[in-house]
């Protein structure tokens, strides 16, 4: 299928495939099925009715929904009213939620008023107040409840430019409270183009259903298939039984997820006897696969892929090769893509050699905008000449792969080596009786720090075996000093593993006998 060529706002990917395959579907919702040309022209009322409302250019408009059609059509209309979208998600908590009102200040919020009976829309009204806003609230159940059936006829929508700022979306919060990063519309449909053109499926039809604040949903599972023509299936909560029925029922050819949901996944009993032959590309994002899990999902037939990016680099830097090895998925993020501007650098901003341990830096449109209403944090986060700095640690091999070594933040400096948690993490998770590990610094009275590593095991194991493990590919000083177990290792919303709180309670772990 061939991408639209010139597209100047995300939006505007709906309206394209509205004009060439009106029919097609864009949204399937349980037995609701919605196409490009009815999507169209919910977009173009809902923008319609903001615009006689009062919203501005810039304004920023706040949703609180769960992944469903209504969602797809809040995004693009508000992006067509020339507002600023902010995903709002119902998992969160009320403080949680004055936060992100406190730092964007939406002109409006359109609101489903049973979000899984998790946030309500009272809830959302206490955090408005909390924050000390009163924006008007609309309230929905359905398509039909959003706003548009009384709106303008005929009104022309304002100028906008692809560097005009599309959405903020807050990152994770694992240092500090979440920043909003400022993401634009060329950035976004640049980072969806390139992922449609790596997953290189004909027809995507994707299983949809991270929530919709988390730059993995309006990324890639939104734009990263609309911008072909794609088909969203959503899945309001993630459900792992669930998620494998619709990809059977709805003959899904794209499967995105995190690690986290695809180890459940693969875990069910039924996982081998369910028809997944419709899929062609399974991408794995926001942290390493095991090789267990790799295995599980190779049964299908599908391609796999390994991607790794960040909320402030519009979600996606690089995507692994097609053919990738187990192992290369395992140990590699893949190759940067050459549309985008990036660097391995050392602590004084250099770029670095291959083979040498750097910090992942990207400048360029593949960047954010900025932290919204923070300057201060905006230029903490990059150097003098206008790198954005990751803080996240790689390699670069001398077969071009890239090497992800962990966050500069979790890096452990122990007896004065420097210590990668993934590296560590990549032997122990090879172990057969191994099914989830994180390994963590913690204060220690000799070295400074030593590696604690805290282990999800299915089945018996005790610290000697692992250590020996480890010293068949590791150096000594590699190898954990302790061995903690754990029933679940806990997760942040995105999915990924919260080592905030390992580390606040490794100590306090039972040790692996």
């Amino acid at each position: 299928m061939t991408l639209p060529s010139k597209l100047t706002t995300l939006d505007a990917c709906i309206a394209h495939h509205a004009r060439a395959t009106p029919e097609r579907e864009v949204a399937i919702f349980g037995d609701a099925r919605l196409t490009y040309g009815a999507c169209e022209r919910r977009v173009a009322g809902l923008a319609d009715a903001l615009r006689a409302e009062g919203v501005q250019p810039g304004d920023r408009v706040a949703v609180l929904s769960t992944p469903r059609p209504e969602y797809l059509v809040a995004l693009n209309g508000i992006l067509r009213a020339g507002g600023i979208y902010v995903g709002l998600n119902p998992r969160h908590t009320a403080p949680e939620l004055a936060h992100a009102l406190r730092v964007t200040r939406p002109s409006r919020i359109l609101a489903l008023d049973q979000a899984l009976g998790l946030a309500s829309v009272a809830a959302l009204r206490s955090a408005c107040h909390d924050a000390g806003l009163a924006p008007p609230i609309d309230v929905f159940s359905s398509l039909d409840d959003l706003p548009g059936s009384e709106a303008r006829a005929g009104a022309l929508p304002p100028i906008r430019r692809t560097q005009d700022v599309a959405v903020i979306v807050f990152t994770s919060g694992t240092t500090g409270r979440p920043k909003g990063a400022a993401l634009h519309h060329g950035g976004l449909l640049t980072a969806a183009r390139v992922q449609w053109e790596h997953i290189d499926v004909g027809e995507q039809r994707a299983l949809s259903n991270l929530p919709i604040n988390h730059v993995g949903a309006i990324l890639n599972l939104t734009y990263g298939i609309l911008i072909g023509g794609g088909t969203l299936i959503f899945q309001e909560k993630f459900d792992p039984a669930e998620a494998l029925r619709l990809i059977e029922r709805e003959r899904a050819t794209v499967w995105l997820q995190v690690p986290a949901m695809f180890q459940m996944a693969t875990s069910l009993p039924n996982f081998g006897s369910t028809d997944l032959s419709s899929l062609q590309a399974i991408c794995i994002g926001g942290g390493a696969p095991s090789m267990p899990m790799l295995a599980a999902l190779r049964q299908t037939g599908a391609r796999l892929y390994v991607e790794y990016g960040q909320t402030e680099t519009m979600s996606t830097l690089a995507f692994a090769v097609q053919g990738a090895t187990d192992e290369d998925l395992c140990t590699s993020i893949g190759r940067f893509d050459p549309r985008f501007e990036v660097r391995i650098a050392d602590t004084d901003n250099l770029a670095v050699t291959p083979g040498v341990v750097g910090e992942i830096q990207a400048r360029g449109d593949c960047v954010m905008h900025g932290y919204w209403g923070d300057e201060e944090a905006t230029r903490a986060a990059h150097t003098s000449d206008g790198w954005l700095k990751t803080g996240d640690l790689a390699l670069s091999r001398t077969d071009g792969l890239v090497e992800l070594k962990g966050r500069l933040s979790e890096m452990i400096k122990s007896g004065g080596y420097n210590l990668y948690p993934r590296e560590i993490e990549m032997v122990l998770e090879a172990h057969p009786a191994v099914a989830e590990v994180a390994v963590v610094g913690c204060p220690d009275a000799v070295f400074g720090e030593a590696a604690y590593a805290i282990v999800n095991a299915r089945e018996p194991v005790t610290s000697e075996a692992l250590k020996a493990w480890c010293g068949k590919s590791l150096a000594n000083y590699k190898t954990p000093r302790s061995f903690r177990a754990i029933d679940t290792l806990p997760r942040l919303p995105n999915g990924k593993i919260d080592r905030a709180s390992l580390k606040g309670v490794a100590d306090r772990l039972s040790t692996l006998p």
